[in-house]
């Protein structure tokens, strides 16, 4: 199986590619406050993308497909922070439908739907 970032791993090379002295003073006053927004919004994607792990292995789905799988709920989370109610649950029909036809099973694709979704 391959290596998978945890979220201070994503912070530590955030943190380690944005120095003040190569991005200039501006920026090294506000690095603080620009880490904990990265955190804070790769926190969510990577929340999520670590309970449609478990849903994947649960449902004993071979690593070699979860990437399908991942991208779905990753889609599905984007429109998420943006759309709410009626619009967000038709959106998400439609990527199933979208995600069906690529392959996907679509009571998996259901599962990580209402975990996004609700």
């Amino acid at each position: 199986m391959p290596l998978v970032k945890t979220l201070s791993d994503r912070v530590q090379k955030f943190t380690a590619k944005t120095p003040a002295d190569v991005t200039g003073t501006r920026y090294g006053a506000v690095k603080d406050l620009a880490v904990n927004r990265y955190i804070e919004g790769a926190g969510i994607f990577y929340a999520v993308r670590e309970r449609v792990r478990d849903i994947l292995e649960r449902e004993g789905v071979p690593a070699t497909v979860h990437g399908i799988y991942y991208a779905f709920a990753l889609q599905l989370t984007r429109y998420a922070l943006s759309h709410y109610g009626p619009e967000l649950e038709k959106i998400a029909e439609g990527l199933k439908l979208r995600f069906v036809g690529k392959g996907a099973d679509p009571a998996i694709l259901d599962k990580i739907a209402n975990l996004i979704v609700g």
